[in-house]
């Protein structure tokens, strides 16, 4: 668990966690000298065992193995490259595969003596199940291959409850052609668990089988020029893994991200980007209230699941000095 402690951003600001989870304390650049840290705080017995150093750095790097399976995105090189690496074999919560991997765990509490056995099959149920979903993956993909022959490139991005439910992604130079699909319909998975509106708000309304897929197109961020220099949009734009037009007026634009629900009917889209072309101005003297003469600017912010948002004021990419 030690590197989730970056946790400990959202102290400071919303932004400066999302610009940074899954960074320094997820690198493999950084994994020794995070080890090293962890080793160093150990108690002494753990200290006094030589194995608990390899072991220690073992399970760091299983925590990023883990992370770099879903969806989010981890910087793997951090802090030389922002660039967030993903596999997209996971939705960020699956309680299938947490149950292959915690179930014999827990067996082990009970029959302690089958708990050697009981730590290979709980690898073994991992790695299967890995293995059910990467097919399912390359399934999808080679459905959407199918569906948009002239699109310039692939991806299927993993959806909850079932390893066979599936966001179909097609890219074109100017827009992103989006499906949701269940390549198994008879299979819900742990959907009946949860209310019903909170499965659609997830899923999508329009979660079709394979042989019946609904289709649409949304303008890619980048097609967007009237964005171009506004707060916020070069920190979406790093953010996000397939930024699109959701919303556009005269008065303001609205982007969300297809990893994130963006787009899709009957979900409600996490980290969507509100922009307001004519806000009220955060600071404005009490002469300028009185006269009505404040200027008003684009504002941005960076719209969470809910209500939650935390507004974005820089105009350039998170990491601008890397090469």
């Amino acid at each position: 668990m030690p590197p989730d402690a970056d946790i400990v951003l959202r102290l400071f600001s919303d932004t400066l966690y999302l610009q940074h989870h899954r960074g320094l304390t997820h690198s493999l650049l950084m994994l020794p000298l995070w080890g090293w840290l962890v080793f160093s705080l150990s108690s002494t017995r753990i200290r006094q065992n030589p194995a608990m150093p390899w072991m220690i750095g073992l399970a760091l790097l299983m925590h990023i193995g883990l992370d770099l399976i879903t969806t989010f995105g981890t910087m793997l090189f951090a802090p030389v490259s922002d660039w967030r690496a993903s596999l997209d074999l996971l939705f960020i919560i699956d309680p299938l595969f947490t149950a292959c991997l915690l179930l014999p765990l827990l067996a082990g509490f009970i029959w302690k003596q089958q708990k050697r056995k009981l730590g290979i099959l709980s690898l073994a149920l991992m790695f299967g199940y890995l293995g059910l979903v990467y097919s399912n993956q390359q399934q999808a993909i080679d459905l959407a291959r199918t569906e948009q022959p002239g699109a310039t490139a692939y991806n299927a991005l993993p959806l909850a409850f079932s390893p066979f439910n599936w966001q179909l992604i097609a890219i074109y130079p100017d827009y992103y052609a989006r499906a949701s699909v269940n390549l198994k319909p008879g299979f819900t998975g742990t959907a009946h668990l949860f209310d019903e509106a909170f499965v659609t708000g997830l899923l999508s309304t329009r979660i079709s089988n394979p042989d019946h897929l609904s289709w649409q197109q949304l303008p890619a961020m980048q097609t967007v020029k009237a964005a171009e220099g506004l707060p916020g949009t070069a920190f979406y734009q790093w953010f996000a893994r397939y930024p699109v037009l959701l919303k556009q007026s005269g008065s303001a634009i609205d982007f969300g991200d297809l990893a994130f629900g963006g787009g899709a009917p009957g979900v409600r889209p996490s980290f969507r980007l509100h922009i307001d072309l004519k806000s009220e101005p955060a600071e404005k003297s009490a002469i300028d209230a009185h006269a009505g003469t404040a200027e008003r600017q684009p504002r941005a912010w960076l719209i969470w699941r809910g209500d939650h948002k935390s507004e974005l004021t820089q105009t350039t990419t998170p990491f601008h000095w890397l090469p």
